[in-house]
């Protein structure tokens, strides 16, 4: 059964700040889905996430188009998930280099998190703390890991996750793309299904809206669009303490007529 993927996208500065330094991106004719979370002053966040999002689906297209295999292959991965991997390190080199260029640009960087659809898999490239989630059956899972602080002691033991989410220290980042020449670069594969539900959010999303109610707003609401407003504005409701930005896709099976297009291309 072949599959394909809608998206809809919505970012918001939300109640507090003044700038947006969250940047988005959809490239359905990819079945590609972007956010990235800026950061640095000076309006730096904003070129630093805006720069990530539009290389990496440029260089991915590209590398799409002539079906080239990127060094350092994991031969685990399909040739997609490898070239989105490789178009986020193309990006990442893009957003260090104009960050070393400009003493008033030194230092920025910006979380990415990319989702591509591909043969019945999901393919994802992360770094950073924004998230992807999967809602599948009911169940709401988190796809990724966050590159923080404090979900590093979480992993170690060292904190318990409700510590974690109370912590000063949670907005430290471990990795993020632009702050060094070749950061490591998350990749993973997971198995669609019909009827799956995709989530690509900022912190300004997870962090004032509990998973619960999270996950509660996606089975309530079926539409990509109105579910990206309701979750904005959830967010924005429970104080808007950050910028805010969502992604949502859901799989759907092909028609007849587009698996035949396909074979056509």
């Amino acid at each position: 059964m072949s599959l394909k993927i809608s998206f809809a996208c919505l970012s918001d500065p939300g109640k507090v700040r003044k700038n947006n330094e969250d940047n988005a991106l959809i490239a359905e004719e990819l079945s590609l889905g972007i956010v990235a979370d800026g950061m640095g002053g000076h309006s730096c966040g904003e070129v630093a996430s805006d720069l990530a999002v539009k290389v990496t689906k440029e260089k991915f297209e590209s590398m799409r188009t002539t079906g080239m295999k990127p060094p350092h292959y994991d031969e685990k991965l399909s040739l997609e998930t490898n070239q989105l991997g490789f178009a986020v390190q193309l990006a990442n080199s893009v957003v260090y280099e104009a960050g070393n260029a400009s003493p008033d640009k030194k230092g920025m960087g910006t979380t990415l998190s990319a989702l591509m659809l591909n043969a019945g898999k999901l393919c994802i490239a992360h770094i950073g703390d924004s998230r992807i989630y999967l809602l599948r059956a009911g169940e709401l899972t988190q796809l990724t890991e966050d590159h923080s602080l404090v979900m590093e002691h979480v992993r170690k033991g060292r904190m318990t996750r409700e510590q974690a989410e109370k912590s000063p220290l949670q907005n430290i980042l471990t990795r993020a793309l632009g702050t060094q020449k070749q950061p490591p670069i998350d990749l993973l594969e997971r198995e669609a299904k019909e009827g799956d539900r995709v989530l690509l959010c900022s912190d300004g999303l997870f962090k004032p809206v509990p998973e619960d109610k999270i996950k509660e707003i996606m089975q309530a609401e079926p539409d990509d669009a109105r579910l990206c407003a309701k979750l904005v504005e959830t967010a924005n409701i429970n104080g808007g303490p950050d910028n805010v930005t969502v992604v949502a896709g859901t799989l759907k099976k092909k028609t007849f007529k587009e698996s035949i297009g396909d074979l056509l291309k």
